[in-house]
């Protein structure tokens, strides 16, 4: 008999952040991360790690019940290196909980890379760049504390600082956009994240035309994501390209978006597509339509962080920056490595697998009552 999964664990963990996290959405400020640590073990000792990255909504904690009663069962005798065979049975077992499912794919793609000797990226394909450019993610404050925030980026060569913006009326967006712009120069790249925020897509785009005087790299989903026809409206209504986000969560949904012409750059989640490859299919949707793509981000601890630098490495149509900075968030993570940060741009690690292991003090420490 060959290899075959012999169990199947799902942890949630809550991991607090270095800083609280304030943004157009609303709600308390996020100081702490509730996410699930999947580990799959097979019959000859090979561990294999996932991260289930998800805030808000139904969060890595409970679905990790989702892979404990659902996924991890059906698992259970299973060859782990048939990647296309399990994803399809997961999407069979579950219609969403995509996150969860990505978080099980990501330690299939573990296990399989250290079967076979390859990273990740390799299983996945293959390398078209060695390294991914990042851009750092600025909340709601006071805009002299954004400044030095943006500029102590800056000196660790970051070169685009995405700012939070979606308080119509008010003219605090503009007085932090106009102090980031200001305090750093055109050197730095700018752009703005709405989250969703303007009600109706007449008011997004007198806003947006106001902060469009400080030239503007992208505009992050200024609108719901239910309504991609208005987002079209807006896209056609102002000078600056349209990042969809929000409206870009399973996979299949950057075909929606490409087909309406609502956006000019596809931002694209591992956990929200459904997974590593998923991500990959949604990348192509976009190429396909001509669209360049970002990689999302849910503020992922180091095993999510390290999926998506293994993604993004593989992507031909990877045309901005990416927020794959969630591991920097943390003054404490649940992996024993410092991934490879350098001069604004992370590299993906090069060991068989996703190139990161647990740091079982870490997990113990942060654990979550099931």
């Amino acid at each position: 008999m060959g290899l075959t999964i012999e169990s199947v664990e799902a942890i949630p963990v809550r991991v607090p952040r270095a800083k609280p996290m304030i943004s157009a959405g609303g709600g308390a400020p996020l100081r702490e991360s509730d996410f699930g640590i999947v580990r799959i073990r097979t019959s000859d000792g090979i561990e294999g790690i996932g991260e289930i990255s998800m805030n808000g909504g139904r969060t890595g904690a409970i679905q990790c019940h989702d892979v404990t009663r659902i996924i991890g069962p059906a698992l259970i005798g299973q060859d782990p290196t048939q990647l296309r065979q399990l994803t399809l049975l997961m999407d069979t077992l579950l219609d969403g909980s995509e996150p969860a499912k990505a978080g099980v794919e990501m330690a299939l793609i573990d296990i399989t890379g250290k079967v076979r000797g390859l990273p990740a990226y390799d299983v996945l394909g293959g390398r078209v760049r060695e390294r991914v450019p990042i851009r750092w993610g600025l909340a709601f404050g006071d805009p002299d504390l954004g400044v030095a925030e943006a500029a102590e980026w800056a000196a660790r060569g970051i070169r685009t600082i995405k700012i939070k913006i979606g308080r119509p009326g008010t003219g605090l967006d503009e007085v932090m956009v106009r102090a980031i712009r200001t305090g750093l120069g055109d050197s730095m790249n700018v752009m703005v994240d709405a989250n969703s925020g303007y009600r109706t897509a007449l008011l997004a785009v007198q806003e947006l035309r106001i902060l469009e005087q400080y030239r503007l790299q992208l505009v992050e989903q200024p609108v719901s994501r239910r309504h991609i026809e208005v987002l079209a409206w807006v896209r056609s209504h102002i000078g600056t390209p349209i990042l969809a986000d929000e409206s870009m969560r399973h996979w299949s949904e950057a075909y929606d978006v490409a087909r309406a012409e609502a956006a000019d750059v596809l931002a694209i989640y591992v956990c929200e597509a459904g997974g590593m490859f998923a991500a990959g299919r949604a990348a192509a949707i976009g190429e396909a339509a001509g669209l360049q793509v970002t990689l999302g981000s849910q503020c992922e601890l180091g095993i999510g962080t390290a999926a998506m630098a293994h993604v993004a490495v593989t992507l031909p149509n990877l045309g901005y920056e990416s927020d794959i900075s969630g591991h920097l968030r943390y003054p404490q993570d649940i992996i024993r490595e410092r991934l490879d940060y350098a001069d604004g741009a992370i590299r993906p690690p090069g060991e068989p697998g996703l190139g990161v292991t647990l740091d079982e003090a870490a997990v113990t420490r942060f654990r979550l009552d099931a």
